[in-house]
């Protein structure tokens, strides 16, 4: 038992060869009912596929304006079907149109991505909640794998030729070099992390962040940091890390030149972000999407975070209270309904490619639900208790002060910042919850799969 722990044991690698076999399979299945269905690029396809099939022919000067991310898919996607073509040329072998075209189809496209992308991030998860949970059975590890990799917003993507998954997969193979202490392989994940997708550089800094912190703060030195507020412990890793200066600038040169060079490329391109379409992707002050985020986190792992048992031992917890705690939680409570009313009030706002566009789920949200202002403060509540659940189960897991506290900013930060109202934007958001947080009881896992299924 103790060797499966350490991820030694048979039981480890077969649960884990398991979860990958799984994912790989069911993306295939996905992969056969959508090619049967929908074989033409849909929806941001009509972007992706042809940007990369001219790759796919060599063309690496053509760029579609309407692309607003760097070409990292296309890239990882392209090359190498054109470095096959090219090599067999050379060598004499003559390769048809026909034959060259099908290594870039649209269908081909998506096999690549949801296998190689979808098996990865599986992989990927089940290696990070071990090491996460290390006194955790693997069997445990490996349903919270398949609950975490078959969230619906996520899966839907993963079988389309969209930038997720492997933006995605590239930003959790920097977060698994981390725990592993390679930190200069985890600034190269990162760095084509950033090259899927630009937002990926707030979680570049979390994982840097994250980094930094378990180092200046070893098992035997957290004790002092408990005994401190937020700021006492903030201030004491400010400390910690110039006393450590050139250790860290050692460790970490190459995710700092990351952050760098992102700061050049943001003030050379105007203070934007986006390559491409920059009028429809401004950055905008949308502060009700923490809230969205929040209420799809805490939904999507339902069997968790609403589990009466849970709603009950917080009843019990405030009833057994002093008095005087009582009314500092009422008035916290009070605060946060406030705060959330007021977020919801003066920040809902809606994209016109939400109101133009009946494709996205978002559109018959929006008409059907969150135009009516009397459904949206219903959901003030809902609201805050989702918040709240998720930080609790963070700092029930053992997570640091600060770790949670750097979450939920650079949730804020990936999420805030966009008009859009974009459930794809709350994917890396929604695994990191699931590698700080609890893990899911095994009969949770089921209960989740099963509804995600």
């Amino acid at each position: 038992m103790q060797a499966e722990k350490k991820g030694t044991g048979w039981h480890w690698h077969w649960h884990r060869a398991s979860v990958v076999g799984i994912v790989g399979m069911v993306h295939v299945v996905v992969w056969l009912g959508r090619t049967h269905y929908v074989n033409e690029p849909y929806m941001d396809e009509v972007f992706h596929v042809p940007q990369t099939q001219r790759y796919c022919k060599g063309d690496f000067v053509y760029w579609d304006p309407m692309i607003t991310t760097f070409p990292g898919l296309y890239l990882v996607t392209a090359g190498p079907a054109w470095l096959l073509v090219s090599s067999l040329e050379r060598f004499g072998v003559q390769v048809d149109a026909a034959t060259s075209a099908a290594l870039c189809s649209t269908t081909s496209l998506r096999l690549a991505n949801g296998l190689l992308f979808g098996c990865l991030c599986a992989l990927l998860s089940f290696g990070i909640l071990s090491k996460m949970n290390p006194k955790r059975p693997s069997l445990e590890i490996a349903l919270n794998t398949l609950a975490v990799n078959l969230f619906p917003v996520y899966f839907f993507t993963v079988d389309l030729f969209y930038t997720d998954a492997g933006s995605l997969t590239m930003i959790l193979l920097s977060f698994f070099f981390c725990l592993h202490g390679r930190h200069h392989m985890s600034a190269l994940a990162a760095s084509l992390a950033v090259l899927f997708r630009q937002t990926n550089i707030i979680w570049a800094a979390f994982v840097l962040a994250y980094d930094v912190y378990m180092q200046l703060n070893p098992e035997n030195k957290r004790k002092e940091e408990q005994e401190m507020s937020l700021l006492g412990g903030l201030w004491l890793n400010l400390r910690r890390a110039l006393a450590h200066r050139v250790r860290l600038m050692k460790n970490h040169f190459g995710m700092i030149a990351l952050v760098l060079a992102f700061v050049a490329f943001v003030h050379k391109n105007g203070g934007r972000i986006v390559v491409g379409d920059p009028d429809a992707h401004r950055p905008s002050l949308h502060l009700v999407q923490f809230l969205y985020c929040s209420f799809v986190i805490a939904g999507a792992y339902f069997a968790f975070h609403y589990e009466p048992s849970r709603w009950i031992g917080m009843a019990r917890e405030f009833l057994s209270a002093p008095r005087l705690r009582k009314v500092w939680l009422s008035f916290k409570a009070a605060m946060l309904l406030l705060v959330c009313f007021v977020v919801v009030h003066k920040w809902t706002r809606v994209h016109p490619y939400i109101l133009a566009d009946n494709r996205h789920i978002t559109f018959t949200l929006w008409r059907r639900v969150l135009q009516h202002e009397r459904v949206r403060w219903a959901l003030v509540g809902p609201y805050a208790y989702a918040a709240v659940s998720i930080n609790e189960g963070l700092k029930a897991a053992g997570r640091p002060p600060l770790v949670v506290l750097a979450f939920w900013c650079c949730l804020a930060a990936s999420v805030c910042l966009s008009l859009m109202m974009e459930f794809r934007y709350f994917i890396v958001p929604f695994f990191f919850h699931a590698f700080l947080g609890e893990l899911l009881t095994k009969r949770q896992a089921l209960v989740t799969i099963a509804a995600f299924a």
